[in-house]
């Protein structure tokens, strides 16, 4: 079986969780003797790489989108990008070349921005078995997140008329894919819920934890010392920030002592207003670290995220340090926590009930470190193997069926 794997990131040019796990996948497949190959882009700038089977083409677009920190293309720039993006026949005829040179027998799809989901139509063509995985929520989304003017969208079939708009043809694309694989049951159904893949085979595969420093489980926390609670992800408004610091002065205004490590990048004009808004906090502003370098230092995460997440991993690498997880209730993290055992719930977007949550665990004398043994045991059934194993199922099953 000869797979190819498209991805419009691929490491070590990688901005998040996507292009680490269809590198894991890639790594995995190929340790089983198989042939992989891959197709991704290649940035301005960056070296060429010397791996074999990852083939690298530019990017046939008015500007490179990927790029953190550079000042926003204008509006029309934008627009023009990704109407362009739609359905981009540069990009589907850079596919199809690849694809007939490397006389594949099934195709592995992972983001797509910047080569277009009208590569499946294309590929198609080809008479190729398609197996799409769902990392993120682009398909219905130009930015990614249905997230927009501080209110999630995208819920059933309300959307922004831009998001509408720019993202219509990929309903149409979707019906040249085979199979379709969301990292969550929650972004599989919300994206047939707006008609797309309705006709494909779907199935949730979980992101994989990748290799895991044995941490100790901390001992149980003292009475006298202060809670303390870490957060890790992008600071910004629509991960929750706003909402975590605002149940934490609810908290200090109550007597209640915690101790917050804030830990990520964001924009420095937030994090500034935030640290004059909230002077009396006791926050740690840790910038970006590796996730190992958090747990010790906390005694649960805080995952307060006002956007739809497609998973959540962050709560498996918590997990798997023994931190149990509070959580806002929606998006794909729901489904890794056992509320009231490996962690608990908060309303969305809702400061006081988030507040409330963490005062009522913590009367509760060892109900943190509870939780987390049991966070951790019920992470250990996310391995690479169990992944890897259910994807290599997949694609015969695909292939098998395309052929007969």
């Amino acid at each position: 079986m000869r797979i190819g794997v498209i991805s419009a990131l691929y490491p070590p040019t990688a901005i998040g969780g996507a292009e680490i796990m269809a590198q894991q996948l890639v790594d995995g497949l190929r340790d089983q003797g198989l042939d992989v190959f891959v197709l991704t882009l290649q940035a301005p700038q960056a070296p060429m790489t010397d791996e074999p089977h990852v083939h690298r083409v530019p990017l046939q677009n008015i500007y490179w989108p990927y790029e953190r920190g550079q000042k926003p293309p204008s509006l029309l720039r934008r627009l023009v990008w990704h109407a362009l993006d739609t359905s981009n026949p540069w990009m589907v005829q850079q596919v199809r070349q690849w694809a007939r040179e490397k006389n594949l027998d099934i195709i592995n799809t992972h983001n797509l921005q910047g080569f277009s989901t009208g590569v499946w139509q294309g590929l198609q063509t080809l008479n190729l078995p398609i197996v799409h995985v769902l990392h993120d929520f682009s398909l219905l989304c130009p930015r990614t997140v249905l997230y927009k003017n501080g209110r999630v969208c995208g819920l059933h079939e309300r959307r922004c008329t831009e998001c509408r708009w720019l993202t219509a043809p990929r309903a149409n694309h979707t019906t040249s894919v085979s199979a379709v694989v969301g990292v969550s049951q929650f972004i599989l159904q919300l994206h047939r819920e707006h008609g797309l893949f309705r006709q494909a085979r779907g199935q949730v595969i979980y992101n994989a934890l990748g290799p895991q420093k044995n941490l100790r489980p901390a001992a149980t926390r003292s009475r006298i010392d202060p809670l303390r609670l870490g957060f890790l992800g992008r600071l910004d408004q629509a991960k929750g920030l706003d909402v975590l610091l605002a149940a934490a002065e609810i908290l200090r205004l109550k007597g209640f002592p915690v101790q917050w490590v804030l830990a990520g990048k964001g924009p420095s004009q937030d994090i500034e207003r935030w640290q004059m808004q909230y002077p009396m906090l006791d926050l740690q502003w840790r910038g970006f670290i590796e996730p190992d370098t958090l747990w010790p230092d906390v005694d649960a995460l805080v995952f307060p995220s006002n956007s739809y997440e497609a998973l959540g991993n962050v709560i498996l690498e918590a997990a798997s340090a023994a931190k149990a997880c509070v959580a806002s209730r929606h998006g794909g993290g729901v489904e890794l926590i056992e509320e009231g055992v490996s962690g608990a719930f908060f309303e969305p977007g809702n400061a006081h009930d988030l507040a409330r949550v963490i005062f009522e665990l913590d009367q509760e004398h060892g109900r943190w470190h509870d939780m987390g043994l049991h966070a951790r045991q019920k992470a250990q059934a996310f391995t690479t193997q169990r992944r890897l194993r259910q994807f290599t199922d997949l694609f015969k099953d695909v292939l098998h069926a395309h052929r007969t």
